[in-house]
């Protein structure tokens, strides 16, 4: 039997158990929409690209399938390109069908025609341009396969005339071995008295988190993570001592400075988290631990790493050792730099709104989020559960949030969906709350309004003298209105009490609610490190490096 083309393209998806497509028509994919209203596939309109790709990456994160995304040529993917490298930052697997001129006319500068390969080569994992339609159904095949393997996003460039339904070809589906990696045993023959165990976003691709917890609970070693690993494990573990990085937890950027062995679970050791590589962690010998070979010494050289499957070397064992003296100094770190911020129950600060919010939910809700303070404000004061946690951490995108979580809506009809965002980043992409009233999607969004760009205010604030360049808001919405317009209910507060009240009743009713409460534009995220500095330099309340020298080492 022999099918079209583009019918050929929705049955090549079927087979591999999608749900949605996500996307926006136009001109260069139109034989393939034409498919999608014959066959019934359910297909969520957007209103932007970008929106698109952000929804895919928001279904993968949150039900470890395949996001589908279509767009048209030219500008239809130009508009994916910010979703495409969040997407390939945090490893979310997600697939971008995209149209293109007729084969003729490529590299001739026709009308919506762009070299889609050279725009996105740095940020995608494989990508593919039809040159023959025999080939639609390998290569979707493929494409699905290297999305798993790899975690990130794939791209297949369609010439508009091979999707023709005037070209036949035969049904049937190739199957594509997978390759099997080599797990050879090895040993860890360091000697080491302060080990530290860094759990990255790895670790929410890999495996159940009652791994790691039995893995920690055998080692007897305590465990970090970054911020994208946030979610990847149990919060209640007792050995679980917080989360480093730029904005993270003042006494573990100090327990990790001090350690003397480090052992790195699927992380890539950014930036964001070992502040100047030459003065990182000084003490220690590293251990890198990672199935993407583009992980390994990406910032901070490690002669040692074992490219193997986390599940692998979570089944191994290490040698228990008596790390009292190694605790001790923990406990008083953690008493030294231990957070706190004064209560206000008649303004709203952001760290009570969120601790309200995990005390209300008990942490049972998916938490998706935008970029700036409220992000940082969510991952110090919110425990997240296993996988509830979802955000752009590796490209940090604006925007990201509504999107994100319809995605995610969409994969878990049955669970409360949350999404923490600022007015800032909630403008970006509130188009889509048109896509929210169209399907029917109800979620809660919090809006921490501070009328300013709050990150890129206390970064003016902290180094520029507190010139506010164009980072406050001076024409924002009145946002109870816009949603209103949208038949959705809104409220705005700036009393904590009655943000507490209502909070406590919309946890049990199913509708899309709108809530924007007026913060404290004058509260900011600490810790902050100091730029080109150690771990252990940090602007906070307490500072720990004059100490440095009157530790002896050889003790603990």
């Amino acid at each position: 039997m022999k099918i079209s083309s583009s019918k050929s393209i929705i049955e090549s998806l079927i087979s591999e158990n999608i749900d949605f497509i996500f996307g926006y028509p136009g001109g260069a994919v139109l034989h393939i929409y034409d498919e999608i209203f014959k066959s019934g596939v359910k297909h969520i309109l957007v209103r932007h690209e970008q929106a698109a790709v952000h929804m895919a990456d928001g279904y993968s994160r949150s039900s470890e399938k395949i996001g589908i995304v279509l767009v048209t040529s030219g500008p239809g993917y130009t508009n994916c390109i910010t979703g495409l490298a969040t997407s390939n930052f945090d490893n979310s697997s997600i697939l971008i069908l995209c149209g293109q001129v007729i084969k003729k006319l490529i590299s001739q500068n026709s009308f919506q025609e762009l070299d889609n390969l050279n725009i996105s080569s740095t940020i995608v994992k494989n990508f593919f341009s039809l040159n023959c339609y025999y080939n639609i159904q390998y290569l979707i095949s493929k494409s699905f396969k290297i999305s798993k393997i790899k975690k990130g996003p794939v791209v297949i460039d369609f010439p508009k005339n091979l999707t023709d339904n005037n070209y036949k070809i035969r049904k049937k589906y190739p199957f594509i071995k997978n390759t099997i990696l080599k797990k050879n045993t090895f040993y860890i023959n360091f000697v080491f008295k302060r080990p530290i165990i860094l759990i990255g976003g790895g670790i929410k691709n890999s495996f159940n988190f009652l791994l790691l917890d039995n893995f920690i609970k055998k080692s007897k070693i305590p465990f970090i993570s970054s911020f994208m690993g946030l979610g990847g494990f149990n919060y209640r573990n007792l050995y679980y001592l917080g989360w480093l990085g730029m904005h993270g937890d003042a006494c573990v950027n100090n327990i990790i400075h001090f350690s003397d062995f480090i052992i790195c679970i699927g992380t890539r050791l950014d930036d964001r988290i070992t502040n100047e590589n030459k003065f990182f962690s000084p003490y220690a010998k590293i251990i890198h631990i990672d199935i993407n070979k583009d992980s390994i010494s990406k910032t901070i050289f490690c002669k040692n790493f074992f490219l193997i499957d986390l599940v692998f070397f979570l089944n191994k064992k290490i040698k228990k050792k008596n790390f009292l003296n190694w605790w001790k100094f923990i406990i008083f770190l953690k008493k030294f730099f231990k957070k706190k911020y004064k209560n206000d129950f008649f303004f709203c600060k952001p760290q009570q709104i969120i601790e309200f919010i995990f005390y209300l939910s008990k942490g049972k809700m998916f938490i998706t989020t935008d970029v700036g303070q409220h992000q940082m404000f969510s991952a110090k004061y919110y425990n997240f559960n296993y996988k509830c946690f979802i955000t752009s951490g590796g490209l940090g995108t604006m925007g990201f949030g509504l999107p994100s979580a319809i995605g995610i809506k969409f994969a878990n009809k049955n669970k409360k969906i949350l999404l923490i965002t600022g007015e800032g980043s909630f403008q970006m992409m509130m188009q889509e709350l048109s896509t929210c009233k169209q399907y029917k999607i109800n979620i809660l969004i919090i809006n921490l309004n501070n009328q300013s760009l709050g990150m890129v205010k206390q970064w003016q604030e902290l180094n520029y003298k507190n010139r506010y360049s164009h980072s406050y808001i001076n024409s924002l919405p009145n946002f109870k209105k816009l949603l209103n317009s949208y038949e959705f209910y809104s409220f705005s507060f700036y009393n904590i009490k009655k943000f507490f009240y209502l909070f406590s009743k919309l946890k049990f009713v199913n509708i899309f609610c709108f809530i924007n409460i007026y913060i404290n534009h004058k509260e900011n995220v600490f810790p902050i490190q100091i730029f080109n500095k150690s771990m252990c330099e940090c602007i906070t309340f307490f500072s720990i490096k004059k100490y440095e020298k009157k530790f002896n080492f050889n003790y603990l």
